[in-house]
């Protein structure tokens, strides 16, 4: 059993009721609907949406979505712009994803101060450095709940647009936007690597597309009126519609992913092992041609700290997240080679053998960055986020 979508008024965007010929909100004529343009609407939050005998456009759950602005065609004849009000902590996949980012990062923290303290040698501070990344942990959160609820009201103003080729999202929210270059200020004035690269992250995602060859399946959640766009192995993308044109943009979605079978994935191009393995066994490299670069400081006492903590964490983001963060480890390699360099013809002479070693493996360590991130730049690693 099968139902027309809704339609809207190609002049003003407006929903029309069945069967009028003129738009009762501008007065625009209606053009008659071809029988070959009649498509199956979208039931209840199901992985494959079913046809429904009913037209009209979902009801408005309390909380999640505040609809701003109705539909409104594109440049292209095939592209529906929206925008709309995404409640942060009320959403599921929102929620679930803070949740990642706050215990990602207590325990990348926990991980890098044991790193650092195991470089030098001092392993009894351990412990502290797993009691110390705990606590800052629950600070985040807690300053994460904070933002979001006071900083941003708990949502966020967001543009979407679907073509032919894809989807598109778009922070369009004022607070989030002066927010990221706020936090790109600070981060430079602190010195703070972690929090530059936190920041430099969310500027970069403030603009996202997807192709529809990369979207190996599509979930559909009508009561919040939410899509939720997977690869092979992640969500990669949210949209969230407003209550007048889910339908319509649900039955769009359904009709350019083709559900992929498993010779079909991208997943199985190239290295067939799962991307999270493979992005740890990037971590360990890079980390290993790190490791001399920390040890360095304990006899090399004009040799500043720093900077092998920029590059070192910049190499682990080329790892995951962003291939063009190389370039960052590439300078910074140069930068230090030239310090090394420097330091080396004042200080070698007069280095215990020991310690000459270290001195030729933070070389060594720097090649190896320099490799991998000229890889990653041009496009032979990919980082396991955006696989698939």
């Amino acid at each position: 059993m099968t139902a027309q979508l809704p339609r809207f008024c190609e002049q003003c965007g407006a929903s029309l009721a069945e069967g009028v010929r003129f738009c009762e909100e501008c007065g625009a004529p209606v053009q008659a609907l071809p029988a070959a343009e009649e498509q199956p609407s979208i039931s209840a939050p199901v992985k494959e949406p079913q046809p429904q005998a009913s037209d009209a456009p979902a009801q408005a759950s309390p909380g999640t979505v505040t609809p701003i602005a109705a539909p409104a065609a594109s440049a292209s004849a095939d592209a529906v712009t929206w925008e709309t009000n995404i409640s942060l902590l009320g959403n599921p996949l929102i929620r679930k994803q803070l949740v990642i980012v706050v215990l990602a990062s207590g325990g990348f923290m926990a991980f890098l101060l044991s790193f650092i303290v195991a470089a030098t040698g001092d392993f009894y501070q351990i412990p502290m450095m797993f009691k110390v990344s705990f606590w800052t942990t629950a600070g985040l959160a807690a300053l994460i709940a904070f933002v979001v609820l006071v900083f941003f009201g708990n949502r966020m103003r967001v543009r979407f647009t679907v073509d032919e080729t894809g989807a598109l999202w778009e922070t369009v929210d004022k607070r989030a936007i002066t927010g990221n270059r706020l936090a790109l200020l600070g981060a430079a004035l602190a010195r703070s690597p972690t929090a530059g690269g936190a920041a430099t992250l969310a500027a970069a995602r403030q603009r996202e597309f997807v192709r529809w060859s990369d979207v190996v399946a599509a979930e559909y959640d009508q009561r919040r009126r939410m899509i939720t766009l997977r690869n092979s192995w992640r969500p990669i993308m949210l949209i969230v519609c407003t209550p007048e044109n889910y339908n319509r943009i649900a039955a769009d979605i359904h009709s350019r992913v083709v559900p992929k079978s498993g010779s079909e994935t991208p997943s199985t191009v190239g290295p067939r092992r799962h991307p999270v393995l493979r992005g740890l066994g990037r971590t360990v490299l890079v980390t290993l041609a790190a490791a001399p670069l920390f040890i360095l400081p304990d006899f090399l006492y004009s040799f500043d700290f720093f900077l092998p903590l920029l590059t070192y964490l910049f190499a682990l983001a080329t790892v995951w997240l962003i291939p063009l963060f190389g370039w960052v480890v590439i300078g910074g390699a140069a930068i230090l080679a030239i310090q090394l360099a420097v330091i080396g013809i004042e200080e070698f002479p007069y280095l215990w053998s020991e310690e000459q070693a270290f001195f030729l493996l933070a070389y060594v360590g720097l090649a190896v960055l320099v490799w991998f991130s000229w890889r990653s730049v041009r496009g032979k690693v990919i980082p396991p986020l955006l696989e698939g």
